[in-house]
């Protein structure tokens, strides 16, 4: 699992998610994760050959996580 606090919140349980995951979620990924990673690395290749469930559904959730963290980090920039 990625493991830099900046891609992690606390939800409104008090759980460790990825911002724009919810808690679930952010259970499945790193699940998927793991399985990929144990089926062999992850391939170096273009979201369109990425064909085994498990990799679109991993794919998926990165995705959610990616574009919410970047509306996050919009959000709680200050100006100077």
């Amino acid at each position: 699992m990625i493991d830099d606090d900046e891609n992690f919140m606390m939800d409104a349980g008090g759980n460790r998610v990825l911002i724009g995951l919810s808690l679930d979620e952010t259970l499945e990924f790193d699940r998927l994760e793991r399985h990929i990673n144990a089926t062999g690395p992850f391939p170096h290749i273009s979201k369109d050959e990425w064909h085994r469930s498990e990799e679109k559904r991993w794919l998926e959730l990165w995705d959610k996580h990616q574009a919410a963290k970047v509306a996050f980090r919009r959000s709680t920039k200050t100006r100077h």
